[in-house]
C-alpha cells in the first residue's frame, strides 16, 4: 500500500513564505507549467501562499489514507451499507460514515486463539459465518503469546481478506493477557504496523489492541493506557479506523477507564452470561456510557466464565477435590437479558467461539476430542452445534431479519399494502412462535410472514406501525 506525500512541495511553499530565494518559486512554476508567468507567482501576496500551504497540508494528510483497499468485496453486506465505523464526537455511540448520525450496532462471532485453532482460520469458514450465520463481524484472535511464526500471522490475514471479500467487518485482535509488558509491546507495535499498512484503508477493519488484561500481571488502566498510547500512533500513520482498547480485569471493569486522546477509540467489555448476569454489571456500564466512552463487546459467551470447561479435555477448576464440569452451563435467560441491554444501548458484540473444542462455549464442540467436518452443509446443521452454538446461530439469523442492510424487501404496514386475495398467511414472531393467521389484529412490532399462493411459498418481514 503506497502513501502519497506532497511534503516536498509544502516545504517549497514554506520556503517562499519565509522569503526564501526566488528559485523555489521558479521550481514550482516549472513543475506546474507556469514557466511563462513566474513574475506573477513572485508577486503573489504572502497571505495567499500561507493559505495555499494550509490547503496542501490538509490534502497531503487526506491522501495519505486514500490508498485503495487491497481486497474488493464480491458481494454487498453491512460494510457497503454503513461504511467505516466512527465514534460520534462527544458520545458513546458508534456511527457509520455512510449512514451519518445513526448509531450502528453490529453482531457476530469470534474465532478461537489462532495458534490453537488454525484449521478454522480459512476463507470458507468466514464465508459460512457471513452467509449461514449472518455474522456482521468476525474477530480474528491472534494468539500473541502462543506463536510468533509467519504462518500464524498469515492466518490472520486470511480471515481479514475473507471478511472483506464477504463485505463484513473484521476485528484484528491482539489476543493476550500481558500486552503491556515491554517486550510484548514491541511485538504488538510491529504487528499492528503491518496490519495497518496492509488493511488500514479498508472500511471493514477494526483494531483491538489488547484482549484481556489481567490483575495479576499488572493490567491496571494506567499500564493499559500507556501501552495503547504507544501502539495507536503506529496505526494512525496508516489508518483512521476504529481502535478498541481492552480494560482491566479480563476487560470487565469499564468503570476504571478514562478517555484516551484519540477521536476514534472505543473500549472493550467481555462477559460470560452464566457467570455474569447483567443485573450486577449494568450500573458500571451505564456510568461509562454517560461519560461518553463507547463500549464494544468483542467477546462474550452464554456459558460460565471458564468457557464451559469440561474435565474430559481440560484442567478445570477443582472444588472439594473434584473438577468442576461446566460443559452444560449455557444460560439462555441471562444471555437474552444481555442482548436486550446491548440492543437498547446499541452495543456491538462478537460471540465466543468458532471452534470444535469440547467446551460449552465452542459452537461445534459436541464430541470429546472430536473434529468438526467443515463441509459446507454442516455449518448450518444445528445437530452439530452445542447449545451455545445453536443459540448464537438462531440469534444472529433473527437479527438479520430486521438488519437495515438486509436486501430482502419488507412488506410495509398492512394499511398501505394489503395481502393479495387467495393468499394463505401464517404469522410468526421473530423467535419462531406462530402467533396466528390474521395480520389485522397484530400489535406494533416486527413479524415473519409465510405466504402461500398458487403452490409457491414466500417468507417476508412485516413491520407494523399503527
Amino acid at each position: 500500500m503506497k502513501k502519497i506525500f506532497l511534503y516536498p512541495y509544502i516545504e517549497a511553499f514554506l520556503g517562499v513564505a519565509r522569503n526564501a530565494p526566488t528559485r523555489l518559486i521558479d521550481q514550482f512554476a516549472c513543475f506546474y507549467g507556469y514557466g511563462s508567468n513566474v513574475g506573477a507567482l513572485r508577486a503573489t501576496p504572502y497571505s495567499t501562499w500561507i493559505f495555499t500551504v494550509f490547503l496542501i497540508s490538509i490534502l497531503s494528510f487526506t491522501l495519505s489514507f486514500a490508498a485503495e483497499c487491497p481486497v474488493q468485496p464480491s458481494t454487498q453486506g453491512p460494510v457497503h451499507y454503513y461504511g467505516k465505523l466512527k465514534v460520534r464526537e462527544g458520545k458513546s455511540l458508534i456511527d457509520g460514515t455512510k449512514t451519518g448520525a445513526v448509531a450502528v450496532q453490529i453482531r457476530g462471532v469470534s474465532f478461537f486463539w489462532s495458534h490453537w485453532s488454525g484449521q478454522f482460520y480459512n476463507a470458507a469458514a468466514v464465508e459460512r459465518m457471513a452467509k449461514d450465520w449472518k455474522a456482521e463481524v468476525v474477530r480474528a484472535a491472534y494468539g500473541a503469546t502462543g506463536s510468533t511464526s509467519p504462518a500464524d500471522r498469515q492466518s490472520i490475514k486470511t480471515v481479514v481478506e475473507a471478511a472483506i471479500d464477504n463485505d463484513i467487518y473484521v476485528i484484528i485482535d491482539w489476543h493476550s493477557h500481558t500486552a503491556h509488558n515491554a517486550a510484548e509491546t514491541d511485538r504488538a507495535i510491529d504487528f499492528f504496523k503491518e496490519m495497518a499498512q496492509l488493511y488500514g484503508s479498508c472500511d471493514n477493519v477494526i483494531f483491538e489492541l489488547y484482549n484481556e488484561p489481567t490483575d495479576g500481571n499488572g493490567g491496571t488502566w494506567a499500564n493499559i493506557k500507556s501501552y495503547a498510547e504507544k501502539v495507536i500512533p503506529e496505526i494512525r500513520n496508516h489508518s483512521g479506523n476504529l481502535i478498541l482498547v481492552g480494560t482491566p480485569s479480563y476487560s470487565q471493569k469499564v468503570q476504571d477507564i478514562t478517555a484516551i486522546n484519540d477521536e476514534n477509540v472505543g473500549y472493550v467489555l467481555h462477559f460470560y452470561a452464566a457467570s455474569h448476569p447483567i443485573s450486577g454489571w449494568q450500573d458500571n456500564i451505564n456510568a461509562a456510557l454517560r461519560a461518553g466512552l463507547p463500549i464494544f463487546v468483542t467477546e462474550y459467551g452464554t456459558t460460565t466464565a471458564d468457557g464451559g470447561c469440561s474435565p474430559e479435555v481440560s484442567d478445570c477448576e477443582i472444588r472439594q477435590g473434584i473438577p468442576v464440569d461446566n460443559y452444560n452451563s449455557h444460560n439462555a435467560v441471562n444471555s437474552d437479558a444481555w442482548h436486550a441491554y446491548m440492543d437498547k444501548n446499541k452495543i456491538s458484540s462478537a460471540a465466543w467461539s468458532v471452534f470444535d473444542k469440547y467446551e460449552g462455549s465452542a459452537f461445534f464442540g459436541t464430541v470429546p476430542k472430536g473434529t468438526f467436518d467443515q463441509s459446507p452443509e454442516n455449518w448450518s446443521d444445528t445437530t452439530k452445534m452445542t447449545a451455545a452454538g445453536r443459540y448464537i446461530f438462531k440469534k444472529l439469523n433473527n437479527y438479520y431479519l430486521t438488519a437495515p442492510w438486509n436486501p430482502a424487501t419488507p412488506i410495509l404496514p398492512h394499511a398501505s399494502q394489503p395481502i393479495l386475495p387467495g393468499t394463505a398467511v401464517e404469522v410468526y414472531s421473530l423467535q419462531g412462535k406462530k402467533v396466528g393467521e390474521n395480520i389485522s389484529n397484530l400489535k406494533n412490532g416486527v413479524y415473519i410472514l409465510l405466504l402461500r399462493q398458487n403452490g409457491t411459498v414466500q417468507t417476508k418481514i412485516l413491520r407494523i406501525a399503527k
